[in-house]
C-alpha cells in the first residue's frame, strides 16, 4: 500500500497551499540542477548519503506499486546496523521516481517519536534506495489482529482484562495522534493514514509511516483512480478517505482526520476490514446518506472512546476536531482514570 508518505499536492487538490515539495532545498540548486542530483547534493551535506556498496538486501518482507522493502543492513562507521531498504521496481517509471524523491525529500525535516525517521539514501543508477530504521515490531495492523485474545472482549467479568486491552488500543491511537498532530503543524497531509501504515519499534513506539511494509492485502477496498496530472492512475484507499476526497479529490488535515477515525476503528476491532461487504462502487452513496462504520462489538470500545472517533467522521470538515486538539482530548482519557494506562510507548 504504497503511497510516498506525506503527500504534497498542487492547490487543485489541497486546501493548504503552505506545502513545499522540496522544503530543504534552495531555489538556486532547484533551478540549477535535476531533482536527482539536488536530492544528492543535500544528503551529501547531511552525511545521509550512503554508497551502493555499504548496503546489504537480506530478505523481501514488502512490496507494493512503486516498489519493494528490504530487511538488510548499512555499514555506518564500520558497524553493522540493521535498517529497512525501499526500493523501486525495476521499470520505475518517471513520475514514481520523482514521487520517490519528494517523499525523502520532506522526510529530512522530520524529527518527532512518533513520525518514522529517515537513515539516509543511496542510489542504484537513478533509482533510490530509501534507508529507514527497521521496526521489529511490525505494523499496528499486525499488532492487533496477532493480540486479538488479549485485546478483544465480547464480555468479561474480569474487569482488569478489559481495561488493560482498552488502555492498549488507546494507547495506540494516541501516538498516532501525536505523529499526525506533528505533521499537522508543518501543513503535512498524510492522505493514506491507517494501521497497515502505522509501524511499532522495538520499545513499543509508534512511527506514523506509509513505506509499502505491508503485503497489498486491501484490492477489493481501493480502486483505480485517474490522476490530474498526465493521463496516470494510481491506487487510492477508498476506504478510509473522507466523503469529500471521494467527490472531490481534496486531501487535508480534516480529511486526514477521517482516514484516523478509521484506523482507530481498525485498532479496537482488531483489524477489522472497514465497510466490510460493502462494496467501493456504493460507498459514496453510503456515505452520503450518513451512513458510518457500527461501533465495535469489543467493549474496551468505551463511550467516550467511541464518542471521540465519531466525531472524525462529521460530513461538515469544520466539525471534526484537529489533531492538536485530539491529542489534549485523549491524553486526558488516558489520564482522568489511573487504571488508563500507556502501555505502548
Amino acid at each position: 500500500m504504497n503511497y510516498f508518505f506525506c503527500r504534497s499536492l498542487n492547490s487543485r487538490t489541497t486546501r493548504s497551499n503552505n506545502i513545499q515539495l522540496y522544503p530543504s532545498l534552495s531555489k538556486v540548486s532547484v533551478l540549477s540542477r535535476s531533482p536527482v542530483e539536488q536530492l544528492k547534493q543535500e544528503l551529501s551535506t547531511k552525511k545521509m548519503l550512503f554508497q551502493k556498496s555499504q548496503l546489504e538486501l537480506t530478505k523481501v518482507v514488502g512490496q507494493g506499486e512503486s516498489g519493494l522493502v528490504y530487511r538488510g543492513y548499512v555499514v555506518m562507521n564500520t558497524n553493522k546496523v540493521l535498517v529497512a531498504i525501499k526500493t523501486g521496481k525495476a521499470l520505475l517509471a518517471v513520475t514514481d521516481k520523482e514521487r520517490l524523491l519528494k517523499e525523502v525529500s520532506l522526510m529530512l525535516t522530520f524529527s518527532h517519536p512518533n513520525v518514522m525517521p529517515l537513515i539516509g539514501l543511496s542510489f542504484d543508477e537513478d533509482t533510490p534506495l530509501i534507508i529507514m530504521p527497521f521496526m521489529s515490531n511490525g505494523t499496528v495492523l499486525s499488532y492487533v489482529r496477532e493480540s486479538r485474545k488479549s485485546l478483544y472482549f465480547l464480555e468479561s467479568s474480569d474487569n482488569i482484562q478489559v481495561e488493560a486491552a482498552r488502555n492498549t488500543c488507546l494507547g495506540i491511537c494516541h501516538q498516532i495522534s501525536k505523529g499526525m498532530a506533528y505533521l499537522a503543524n508543518f501543513k503535512f497531509v498524510h492522505r493514506d493514514l491507517a494501521a497497515r501504515n502505522c509501524m511499532i519499534d522495538e520499545n513499543g513506539i509508534i512511527k506514523v509511516a506509509d513505506f509499502g511494509l505491508t503485503e497489498d492485502m486491501y484490492n477489493s477496498n481501493y480502486y483505480r483512480q485517474e490522476k490530474r496530472q498526465a493521463g496516470t492512475e494510481e491506487r487510492v484507499p477508498l476506504k478510509w478517505m473522507a466523503l469529500e476526497s471521494i467527490e472531490t479529490h481534496v486531501f487535508d488535515e480534516s480529511t486526514d482526520m477521517w482516514s484516523f477515525g478509521v484506523t482507530c476503528w481498525e485498532v479496537f476491532t482488531c483489524g477489522g476490514v472497514p465497510y466490510a461487504g460493502v462494496p467501493v462502487t456504493t460507498l459514496l452513496s453510503e456515505l452520503r446518506s450518513g451512513h458510518r462504520l457500527d461501533r465495535p462489538s469489543n467493549i474496551a470500545c468505551s463511550d467516550d472512546i467511541w464518542s471521540v472517533v465519531t466525531s472524525c467522521w462529521s460530513a461538515s470538515p469544520r466539525e471534526r476536531p484537529k489533531f492538536a486538539t485530539l491529542v489534549n482530548t485523549l491524553t486526558d482519557l488516558l489520564d482522568s482514570d489511573s487504571n488508563y494506562i500507556k502501555l505502548l510507548g
